[in-house]
Order: structure tokens, then C-alpha cells, then sequence
């Protein structure tokens, strides 16, 4: 082998292992970059039954310096009834960036395929434009607790035969059975009797819809609205002293309906001013706010929320009822209702 060819041989190898070194030792900086903020979406179980609990996670990984608006979920999510949502502290990362996670307890009624919707969310950074971020569509099967196959259903048995009855022992048992009730119904007349001097029932009492409704704001006044479970059940009770309210006051079956039913259903109301009904859909809106859309209200919110349903109650009182004065129109029923 000639000087030359050895040269040759060692110029080659020495330009191999800069090759393998250049590309192996690529500057971390010229690496594609992590996106300023990620959203993701998950469930603990994609195939349920029905009345099963699915638990669906919602989450956020950001930059400490860029700013996530996630769009919220209704009453509903897919089909699915919202039973039940929260949301854990925000969490620092090891990388330094922040993690926000969100959940939502769903329940499905009906058999069926379901796909919860894409999530979507916008961001905003300092010094840039922003932008939209979205997850994945999950799917959901929910199937029925009744097997498909209706032969492994094994604990049917069939039909026992006849059985002859001894006639005089059949006697003896309704004989028996006809005293029995002879003597509890002679017990119940004369403990009804007992009642009352004429033997008439008292009437059961009556609180009417404006006294129940003052009544009952003036006891979810003292809630302890520094307990984040206190607060959010103090908005759904104090949804629900104002619907028992919209029922008594105006005959309008508000407990039943949903606030979109309600809303669409105050035109027909002739004794509600259209003023009052604007009063009104702003109040059962920003509480719906709060029970299905995880929204935290600061206490300026809270006292309008309560200072709104003490308002409309006071507005759209009956006539013969003075500002300080009492009706009877609302049975004790309702009352147990709203409180």
C-alpha cells in the first residue's frame, strides 16, 4: 500500500466521524420548539353503562408569561348531564411551565354512541399575536346493564306446579286477615277523632311565595362564602328560592324547566312586566354561570347575585301584599322545595 492511498484512507475516515459528530451534536436551540401552550382532553372510561360516572379531564400546559381562555361547557356536554365539575390548583412543572387541569362528572340516561366535541380554547402571549388551540374528539359507548344475549341470563327458572289448598286452612287465613284490618282501621278512626274536638284534620299551613322567598334569602344571606362548596351551594339554592317564586308567584312550573324553557316562556306571562322578565334572565343566567360553568365569582358578583333576587322578589310582589305585609297562597309543599 502507497503513501498516497493511506493519505486518502485516513482524509475519508476523518470526514466520516465529522459528519457523525456535526450531526450528532445538533444545538438543542435548533430543535423544533414546544408550543407556547397545549390543551388536552381525556375520560377514565370510553365504554360505560348507563347511570355510570364518566370522569372528563380537561387540560391546560402553558408558559408562565402566556394567558389561556378556554371555551366552557353548558348544562350538558355531548348529551351528556353535567352532575358534577371542579378544578385542582394550578400546578408548577418541572420545566417551569404551569399545568391547570379541569373536570367534569357526566352521566349518560340513553344507550347509544356519543362523541364529546373538539375543545377548543384561545391564547395570548406579551409579545405576540396569539392563537387558538384545540383536543381531540373523544368517542363514548354506552351500552345497556342488560346482557345482548339473553341466554346468559340463567337465573330464570321455569314455573312451579300447583299446589292444592287446604280449604279450611284458607278459611282460618282470611278470617284472620279480616279481624286484622277491622281492628287497625277502628284504631285509625279513633286516633283521627283524637285529632281535633270536632274530629276534623287541622289544615295544613300555608306559606305564601313572597314570605318564603324574603324568608329564605334572608337565611342564604349567612352563608360562609369563603368555603369554595358553601359558595356554589349557595348559588344553586338560591336558583332554586327564586324558581319556587316564578311558580307560586306566576303559575309558571320553573322548578321543571330549564332556564332556556323558562326564558322562553316569560312572553306568556301577563303579570310580568317585560322589565321584570329582563331582570329575570339576567339573574337565572349569571347563576347558571356559576352551577354549570365552573365560574368563581368574586364578592362583588355575589352580593349582586343575592341583591338581584331580593329585587326581582320585591318587584313583582302581588298587589295586596304591602311592603312589609304578608299573603297565603303557597303551600308548605313549596316551601320544603326551596329550602
Amino acid at each position: 500500500m502507497t503513501l498516497r492511498s493511506i493519505s486518502v484512507r485516513v482524509a475519508l475516515g476523518f470526514a466520516a466521524v465529522t459528519l457523525v459528530a456535526c450531526a450528532s451534536g445538533e444545538p438543542a436551540g435548533e430543535a423544533e420548539a414546544k408550543p407556547l401552550a397545549e390543551l388536552r382532553a381525556s375520560v377514565d372510561r370510553t365504554v360505560a353503562t348507563t347511570g355510570d360516572l364518566i370522569t372528563y379531564t380537561v387540560e391546560v400546559e402553558r408558559d408562565p408569561e402566556v394567558e389561556v381562555e378556554l371555551d366552557e361547557p353548558g348544562a350538558d356536554i355531548a348529551g351528556f348531564r353535567i352532575v358534577d365539575l371542579g378544578r385542582a390548583p394550578v400546578e408548577t412543572l418541572a420545566s417551569g411551565r404551569l399545568l391547570e387541569r379541569r373536570w367534569y362528572e357526566l352521566r349518560a340516561d340513553l344507550v347509544g354512541s356519543y362523541v364529546l366535541p373538539a375543545l377548543t380554547a384561545t391564547y395570548s402571549e406579551p409579545l405576540g399575536p396569539g392563537g387558538g388551540l384545540e383536543a381531540a374528539e373523544i368517542a363514548v359507548e354506552v351500552e345497556s346493564v342488560l346482557p345482548d344475549d339473553r341466554s346468559e341470563v340463567t337465573d330464570i327458572r321455569d314455573i312451579k306446579p300447583l299446589r292444592r289448598i287446604d280449604t279450611a286452612a284458607s278459611w282460618l287465613l282470611w278470617t284472620g286477615l279480616a279481624l286484622a284490618a277491622a281492628a287497625l282501621g277502628l284504631a285509625a278512626w279513633w286516633w283521627w277523632r283524637r285529632r281535633r274536638p270536632d274530629g276534623s284534620a287541622p289544615e295544613a299551613p300555608t306559606i305564601p311565595p313572597y314570605d318564603l322567598a324574603i324568608r329564605e334569602l334572608e337565611r342564604l344571606r349567612r352563608t360562609d362564602f369563603s368555603d369554595l362548596r358553601e359558595l356554589r351551594g349557595y348559588y344553586f339554592a338560591v336558583s332554586s328560592v327564586v324558581r319556587v317564586y316564578v311558580e307560586g308567584r306566576f303559575a309558571l312550573n320553573a322548578t321543571d324547566l330549564t332556564t332556556e324553557e323558562i326564558l322562553s316562556r316569560l312572553g306568556g306571562l301577563v303579570r310580568l312586566e317585560p322589565s321584570q322578565a329582563r331582570r329575570l334572565e339576567r339573574f337565572l343566567v349569571a347563576t347558571d354561570q356559576v352551577k354549570f360553568a365552573a365560574h368563581l365569582p368574586v364578592p362583588e358578583e355575589i352580593e349582586r347575585t343575592y341583591e338581584q333576587a331580593l329585587g326581582f322578589v320585591t318587584a313583582t310582589r302581588p298587589p295586596e301584599v304591602p311592603e312589609d305585609g304578608e299573603s297565603a297562597t303557597v303551600t308548605s309543599g313549596q316551601a320544603e322545595k326551596a329550602a
